[in-house]
């Protein structure tokens, strides 16, 4: 069954925030049910206007895309001490998407390096959103200082991030993340109850857990199930609940299709919304033919949310174009034309102010196609994500661990900037780097008794610091999980 999650709320700190410690107590769950109680009427409020934006023409979406950016700029520019140095020679008056070489990059590492300058609230410090994160971690989600959501992330390269959204930034991803959604409703309608399933990560230091729970419908409509759940777990609490949609992971979903075909699931989800990994074409096969359900894909991740979204029953995906710049660069920074894949993708999101990302370097491979828009939304299209798929690993007595496992552990301890798993026959071997001193062990144990829950016996796993992960010969990538059957040949 779904596991009901208690909730906290860290409160507001000082109103001048220059000096002032926030208030680090945790609240009842009634508290955060009041706090998000304004984003779910927040959303209902906006949503019905935002739905026409999915057919805007593209001049119009990328003229309040601008007008964004300006705004992100002007606050950067004023609160925000490590951007005012790089942008100091930026007019935001006359800056359009179109134009911004004259901004240096950052990425992940620039981040995590120059947190505490980066945000615009001086109340926020990467101390307290460690805290806060940790704090979620063991109690359930929570907003800090009443308005923030900080979320955690490894990425496609396994290095750790954190984030943090401010609450019109958080409440317009979930509209942007929404509104396809809604006007695909008004011409399809789900008959029935609507019931809807989320399966993803257990705690809420990741996004896609803290959005659901941000906007979950009234007891009894809203299901989430942790993918680190046992499957017979997972499989029961969908058929007793019977979802009218479904979400989650594209790894999960194939393994959900094959439960389903051999008679131990048994649903009938009208809408499939997959996102946090590739989807590969033979899961989008499977997985619509056995539930005879079209399926939406979703580009996300924890620094811009729902950056693509594709048609039900197409391939190409739809950038939401008012809600960040997306620039594919060569490997000299030189802009791509359509048809090739990026060597660099950078994102600038313009509806969060709270930790401005300014072009922020993605590592992942994404293609803009060419050739003209088949509708009926509008926007750019790019190809479905490129990259290596999380793998699972299968144990020979047919344990199944989803990598959210680990990640679930690695991802909330703050001194681990980058780990790999490997399968072993018996458990994992991780390697992790390190930042200053990192008991390991408390890690180790958390992942054996996840794998033991899962039904792996007596489990065996080795977390070992090293000073550095090895990465691929082709691309210079680090691999974050290594299944037994990819580990000879290794590219």
């Amino acid at each position: 069954m779904a596991i009901e999650e208690q909730t906290t709320v860290i409160r507001r700190g000082s109103a001048e925030g220059k000096s002032a410690a926030p208030d680090l107590d945790p609240s009842s769950s009634d508290d955060y049910e009041q706090a998000r109680q304004r984003h779910v009427r927040a959303l209902a409020e906006r949503l019905p206007a935002e739905v026409e934006r999915v057919t805007w023409p593209l001049e119009r979406l990328h003229a309040l895309r601008d007008a964004r950016l300006r705004a992100l700029v002007r606050t950067a520019k004023a609160r925000s001490p490590w951007h005012a140095r790089r942008l100091r020679h930026i007019d935001p008056e006359t800056l359009r998407g179109d134009d911004l070489a004259a901004i240096p990059p950052m990425t992940k590492a620039d981040v995590m390096a120059n947190w505490d300058e980066i945000v615009t609230d001086r109340r926020l410090t990467l101390a307290v959103a460690e805290a806060h994160l940790a704090r979620v971690a063991e109690h359930g989600p929570a907003y800090l200082l009443d308005e923030y959501h900080v979320v955690s992330s490894g990425g496609s390269s396994g290095r750790r991030g954190v984030f943090v959204w401010d609450f019109e930034g958080w409440l317009q991803a979930a509209v942007t993340s929404a509104r396809r959604a809604a006007w695909l409703g008004q011409r399809r309608p789900i008959s029935g109850p609507q019931r809807s399933a989320y399966l993803g990560a257990e705690r809420a230091i990741h996004i896609g857990t803290a959005m659901t729970r941000t906007l979950a419908r009234p007891p009894g409509s809203s299901f989430t199930f942790p993918v680190t759940l046992p499957l017979a777990e997972i499989v029961a609490g969908l058929n007793a609940c019977q979802p009218t949609t479904l979400s989650g992971y594209p790894s999960v979903m194939h393994v959900l299709a094959l439960e389903a075909r051999a008679g131990r699931l048994r649903i009938a989800p009208q809408a499939i919304t997959t996102g946090g990994e590739p989807l590969p074409p033979d899961t989008r096969q499977l997985v619509a033919a056995t539930f005879c359900a079209a399926i939406n894909e979703g580009y996300v991740c924890s620094e811009a949310w729902v950056m693509a979204v594709s048609y039900p029953g197409t391939t190409g995906l739809y950038l939401n174009e008012d809600s960040a710049v997306y620039e594919f660069l060569d490997a000299a920074g030189h802009p791509m034309p359509p048809g090739e894949t990026a060597a660099r993708f950078l994102v600038t999101n313009v509806i969060n102010q709270a930790l401005p990302l300014l072009r922020y370097e993605l590592n992942d491979e994404v293609t803009l196609l060419d050739g003209p828009n088949p509708g009926p939304w509008t926007g750019r299209r790019i190809a479905p994500v490129g990259g290596r798929l999380d793998d699972l690993f299968v144990y020979a007595d047919g344990v199944v661990a989803h990598p959210h496992v680990f990640r679930s552990a690695l991802g909330s301890v703050p001194a681990i900037a980058a780990y790999q798993v490997r399968q072993t026959a018996r458990g994992a071997a991780i390697a992790v780097e390190a930042v200053g001193a990192a008991d390991l062990e408390p890690v180790r144990q958390e992942v054996a008794a996840a794998l033991a829950r899962l039904g792996l016996a007596a489990p065996e796993v080795v977390v070992e610091r090293v000073d550095r992960i090895e990465r691929t010969a082709v691309g210079g990538k680090v691999r974050r999980f290594l299944p037994l059957a990819s580990q000879q040949g290794l590219v």
